[in-house]
């Protein structure tokens, strides 16, 4: 029983479970004259809106392409034009599903990398909260999805700097690979435990998650790529390691089966072990790269490694290159809501505050002064 605009589908499911329009508003938790106007199509309501309130009583929205005889008008189309079916979904509930939590933990992402961690991290947790129950079920399709649900919003806490959270969700998503049997699953998860590690600058526990990662059988190679940078930053954070934390850089090559946000975020933590050590020229020359390869990808990792860029300069004593990269970091600051970026922002005026002779950082701080989060 499908339905191709709102008020139809609204009728249907009163029709469906012999509901007055009370009896759907209480069960939408909306009021009476809402589905009034909406049923007789008065009212409109926002895609994201429906969505919400139709997963209340196992219904789903679903994008779909209209159907076009012509070929050449149905390849003009279909880029932007589809259609809205409304259909029941086929489980109890969407959070049993496991492809919905999969595409649910996708969506995330992509917002992660488009907007900051800060802006999601509510929906994370809501989302996070609704799979809990997989933990103590037998499905291991469902387990192995809410495993990278729990991944990627530990990624999220991470970015907006509550390290606690983020640990939890971490675990949690470890948890869950395991429960599941999902290599690649726990492969992410310590990966994403040794990356809080690093920025909280415990190494002995990033070195811990990513040797853990490592011993896993079978790894696909980005994982295996991931973990022997998080095994090379977190080595780079304890005394007397650093020639192991090249040893292990070097052994890196090119990683086959990246993603371009992978890609763009592996060269820049390169870059940033390489600053760590010291080694700048190398450091200055990976992260112009992840710069590069961000633009065409991610707001998120444009601006963290813009940003990167120029605390790299400060530390090499360049002053000039640190002056011109700056004033790139505050035309684009703005783009992200960050954590991560606005501690690096802080730090930057803290660095270059010391550098009082240099008239074009003088400027270059003013720019990004103002555009310095509260």
């Amino acid at each position: 029983m499908d339905a191709d605009v709102l008020p139809e589908a609204l009728k249907s499911i009163m029709a469906r479970h012999g509901w007055s329009q009370m009896d759907l508003a209480t069960e939408l938790g909306v009021s009476q004259s809402w589905v009034s106007q909406t049923s007789r199509g008065v009212k409109d309501s926002g895609i994201a809106n429906v969505q919400r309130l139709l997963a209340r009583v196992g219904w789903e929205v679903r994008i779909t392409p209209k159907t076009e005889d012509d070929p050449v008008k149905r390849r003009n189309f279909v880029a932007a034009v589809g259609s809205i079916a409304f259909v029941p979904s086929p489980k109890v509930g969407p959070y049993q599903d496991a492809e919905y939590v999969r595409a649910l933990a996708e969506r995330l992402a992509r917002d992660r990398y488009e907007q900051g961690g800060i802006p999601v991290a509510s929906t994370a947790l809501r989302h996070l909260k609704k799979v809990g129950l997989a933990i103590s079920g037998k499905d291991r399709k469902l387990q192995s999805a809410a495993s990278d649900l729990a991944c990627e919003t530990a990624r999220i806490f991470y970015d907006s700097r509550r390290y606690d959270m983020a640990q939890r969700a971490g675990s949690f998503a470890l948890q869950l690979a395991r429960r599941s049997g999902d290599v690649n699953g726990q492969a992410n998860a310590l990966s994403a435990l040794s990356r809080i590690s690093i920025d909280r600058r415990h190494g002995d526990r990033g070195i811990m998650h990513a040797r853990q990662g490592l011993t896993l059988p079978d790894l696909l190679p980005p994982q295996r790529a991931w973990l022997k940078l998080r095994l090379a930053r977190s080595l780079a954070l304890v005394p007397g390691q650093e020639r192991a934390a090249r040893d292990r850089l070097a052994e890196l090559g090119d990683a086959e089966g990246l993603s371009a946000y992978e890609r763009a975020d592996m060269k820049g933590n390169v870059g940033v072990a390489l600053a760590g050590m010291r080694a700048y020229p190398d450091a200055h020359v990976s992260i112009a790269e992840a710069v590069t390869l961000s633009r065409q990808c991610s707001p998120l990792l444009l601006v963290a490694y813009q940003a990167w860029q120029v605390e790299a300069a400060l530390a090499a004593a360049e002053p000039l290159m640190a002056a011109d990269h700056m004033t790139a970091l505050a035309r684009i600051a703005p783009m992200v809501s960050s954590a991560r970026v606005n501690s690096h922002i802080a730090g930057i005026l803290t660095m270059s505050a010391r550098l009082t002779g240099v008239p074009e950082l003088g400027h270059a701080r003013e720019h990004l002064v103002s555009v310095q989060p509260d």
